[in-house]
């Protein structure tokens, strides 16, 4: 491939992917080259190479029948994402407590205080979006400040992944991000007190409640992803 096919490709991979996340490609529907290719305003080439990486990365399902789909994920799949990411995140959040810089603290702190203003607001779906935004901020500084590239890029991309699974149906309920922000809290406290122990084992509160959540609405649901809240 060119120079310019590569950019191209890499382009119309960033777009599909956050069409994904943000469902406005919803689980299980179909996604032709020729929808792409009008839309994106590129080639098919490119396209295929956007394809190719993305059902690589487990984003998408081919069927040579019928073509390409966003991925639909059953239950198995969605708790081996957060088996995953418990075993992964309660050991960056030990390193994290140990170097994350006092720069990083004082913004985690700043949006704290920012997302703590959220609770008495009365719109839930505004109320969710910041809280996820504040959620993928706090995680994204974990793995940043544990220092370990191989396992940053894996947990950003388990970390899409849950938050594609959020925006997959309506937002989680009011109880459920009451309960979510005081995990995020506790998080950064642990953070700021620079205890790995602490910060490995609010991580792994967090992100185990957060699967016993979703888990319980995908059973109760009985099909998987599409109707499914995480948090």
């Amino acid at each position: 491939m060119t120079g310019d096919s590569v950019a191209a490709a890499a382009r119309a991979y960033e777009a599909i992917k956050s069409s994904i996340i943000e469902c406005r490609y919803p689980p299980g529907s179909k996604i032709s080259e020729a929808m792409l290719v009008e839309e994106l305003g590129v080639g098919r080439s490119p396209i295929r190479t956007a394809l190719a990486r993305l059902r690589s990365e487990g984003w998408i399902d081919v069927s040579p029948q019928s073509g390409s789909y966003v991925k639909a994920l059953d239950e198995k799949e969605i708790r081996e994402i957060f088996d995953f990411r418990l075993l992964l995140e309660s050991h960056v959040a030990r390193l994290a407590a140990q170097n994350i810089g006092d720069d990083r603290i004082r913004a985690l702190n700043r949006a704290l205080l920012q997302a703590r203003t959220l609770e008495s607001d009365g719109d839930d779906q505004a109320t969710f979006d910041e809280f996820d935004r504040f959620d993928s901020m706090v995680h994204a500084a974990i793995y940043e400040a544990a220092g370990n590239t191989l396992m940053n890029n894996v947990l950003l991309n388990l970390l899409e992944k849950a938050q594609w699974l959020k925006k997959a149906t309506s937002p989680s309920t009011p109880t459920r991000m009451k309960t979510w922000f005081k995990e995020l809290e506790r998080i950064v406290k642990a953070l700021e007190a620079r205890d790995p122990d602490l910060a490995a084992r609010r991580i792994t509160e967090h992100i185990g409640k957060a699967a016993d959540f979703e888990m319980s609405l995908a059973s109760a649901h009985g099909r998987g992803a599409k109707r499914v809240r995480a948090a």
